[in-house]
């Protein structure tokens, strides 16, 4: 059928509008100009919208549409007929409006439904001469649809609204929500959806997020600034806006999300060069840092499947104590600590720093004997070594530490850890420059015998402030979980609970100097720990009224037959393996 100007078409209805019949009449266009020029020749006809006749989300009242048009006072022009068969499909309204007779001539101006107009026209000859035109004009309907589960704001919210909208002229791009079926509209059902539609070229599978993190991306796809860890971060490949070269890695490997989080454990473990690997392993070890995650055991339990020894510690990292253990673990016994470990591990490394002693011997002494306690080892050099110093006693030069304490500051704030050894000295140190404190470190040595009962009238005596007695580290070292009920351990794991003890102490002087409490705070001890004599298993071989105290190591003067060589006589003892320790304000 050939196509009318506005024109031709408004001279088609001015016949009709001169007929003695009262049947309405239709005229299609897909033209929104087109139909408003029509409009304008017959500013004189009420105007009906069938959007009036549709209540909320509900679909047209047919009865009340006729019983309006029944009663009209003048003739009408008739909008929204076409935009509701072409939502509905209910065709069979044009049937029964088709053969109705009104009491005023009634014109239906119809969009979207041009070829099922002119189907009926091709069944009736005077339908299609008396009642029916095609007007000019293009023009499609584009109209997305969201469910009511979809937390969006829509042009329409709900089918009335939409109707009225297309009424009214506009066809591109109309957003609804309804739970009615509409026809001939792209449904939205979720977020992800209705991202696919904001981005029609958008690749990324519906699984990658859930539909809550599929709803933040949808009103917010920022990615930038968040934690390794978060979702964000995932969705930061979406487009391709992911920096770190290791997490673009562990992107590319990761289908979803779920994948993502745990590829940043696993992803290390498929690394097969040793260009990256460095680069790599520092980015995951930053990346899931904060992270308690269940993937801990599983990734040590996939790395042993392949890797021992100082291979297994290159992919563990100091982060979690499962880790810190396995690479405690894979030196035992070893004559040589790998490099690896101090790299990775870096109180380790902290702690087998040597700190400079004036007699060289004395520094040699302790970085061998800290070597044997990480590696438990039974070294005979060092046991040699052992028996010349307890017959030589260089460690006698330093000063007792009553002596030192009695010149120190008296405003100072003293604290006593129980237990802490001279070994420690390194490690602090480092973490003394961490912490930005000003340091000073004067190395005493303990009142034999090295009996907690001997050595803790330096604190009883002070008359200053002081803090309450620490004696978590004395506590570890005769803990039954640690060690066994002869005060051996199989694996000397304890160290790192050592640390992480040292580590509380100086965070707790911190906050008291910056609180401004002290101005000044003694770190000190009664005595250091003789645990490679406790390892060993070794009881003194001297002939003994009792068993003495500390395994043997010292006893009372007449409990004794004879006095070994080795031995020191103070404080009505005689005492071997005597420790040194520190003091630090």
């Amino acid at each position: 059928m050939k196509k009318l100007s506005v024109d031709e078409a408004v001279k088609k209805i001015r016949i009709y509008l001169g007929q003695s019949f009262f049947r309405p009449y239709f005229v299609v266009s897909d033209g929104v100009k087109e139909c408003e020029e029509l409009q304008k020749n017959f500013k004189d006809f009420e105007r009906i919208c069938i959007s009036d006749f549709c209540v909320g989300d509900f679909l047209l009242d047919t009865d009340l549409l006729i019983e309006k048009l029944k009663v009209l006072e003048k003739n009408a022009l008739c909008f929204g007929l076409g935009e509701y068969i072409f939502f509905t499909g209910q065709e069979n309204i044009l049937r029964v409006l088709q053969d109705k007779n009104f009491s005023r001539k009634i014109i239906f101006v119809c969009r979207g439904i041009s070829n099922l107009l002119e189907r009926f026209a091709d069944s009736d000859f005077k339908f299609r001469t008396n009642n029916f035109c095609k007007m000019e004009g293009t023009g499609n309907f584009f109209v997305v649809k969201y469910g009511e589960n979809i937390n969006i704001e829509t042009d329409a919210k709900n089918f009335a609204e939409l109707l009225k909208i297309a009424e009214n002229g506009k066809n591109n791009f109309i957003t609804v929500k309804s739970d009615l079926p509409i026809k001939n509209v792209k449904e939205i059902k979720s977020f992800y959806d209705a991202i696919k539609s904001k981005y029609p070229n958008f690749t990324i599978p519906p699984d990658a997020l859930n539909e809550k993190q599929w709803q933040e991306y949808f009103f917010d796809d920022k990615c930038e600034g968040y934690p390794p860890e978060h979702w964000r971060s995932f969705a930061a490949g979406f487009k391709n806006n992911i920096g770190d070269s290791y997490l673009k890695f562990v992107f590319e490997c990761s289908s979803n999300y779920t994948d993502y989080q745990r590829n940043l454990f696993f992803a290390l473990l498929d690394v097969k060069d040793e260009k990256i690997f460095d680069k790599f392993y520092l980015s995951r070890k930053s990346a899931v840092k904060n992270i308690s995650s269940q993937y801990i055991s599983e990734y040590i339990r996939r790395l042993k499947n392949f890797s021992a020894g100082s291979n297994l510690i290159k992919y563990l990292t100091d982060n979690t104590a499962e880790e810190r253990h396995e690479m405690i673990k894979a030196v035992q016994g070893k004559e040589k600590i790998p490099s690896i470990l101090e790299k990775n591990y870096v109180s380790m490394k902290e702690y087998l720093s040597d700190y400079e002693f004036v007699d060289e011997e004395i520094t040699k002494y302790f970085r061998r004997y800290k070597k044997i306690k990480l590696c438990n080892m039974d070294d005979k050099n060092f046991k040699n070594l052992v028996k010349e110093i307890a017959l030589a006693r260089p460690y006698n030069k330093f000063e007792t530490r009553r002596a030192i304490l009695d010149k120190s500051d008296e405003n100072a704030k003293l604290y006593w850890l129980d237990a802490l050894g001279v070994e420690f000295l390194g490690y602090i140190q480092s973490q003394a420059t961490k912490l930005e404190f000003s340091a000073e470190i004067k190395i005493a040595r303990a009142e034999l015998p090295t009996l907690t009962s001997q050595n803790k009238n330096f604190y009883e005596d002070w008359q200053g402030d002081k803090f309450i007695k620490n004696q978590k580290l004395d506590e570890l070292k005769h803990s039954p979980e640690n060690f066994g009920e002869n005060g051996k351990c199989s694996v000397p794991l304890y160290i790192d609970e050592e640390f992480k003890i040292i580590n509380g102490v100086l965070d707790e002087i911190k906050n008291d100097l910056i609180n401004h409490k002290s101005k000044k705070i003694i770190l000190t001890s009664d005595h250091g720990a003789s645990r490679l004599a406790v390892m060993y298993g070794r009881e003194n071989k001297y002939k003994m009224n009792s068993a003495g105290e500390q395994s043997g190591r010292c006893c009372p003067i007449n409990e004794m037959d004879e006095k070994p060589n080795c031995a020191a006589e103070e404080n009505g003892y005689w005492a071997t393996s005597p420790s040194c320790l520190f003091c630090m304000s």
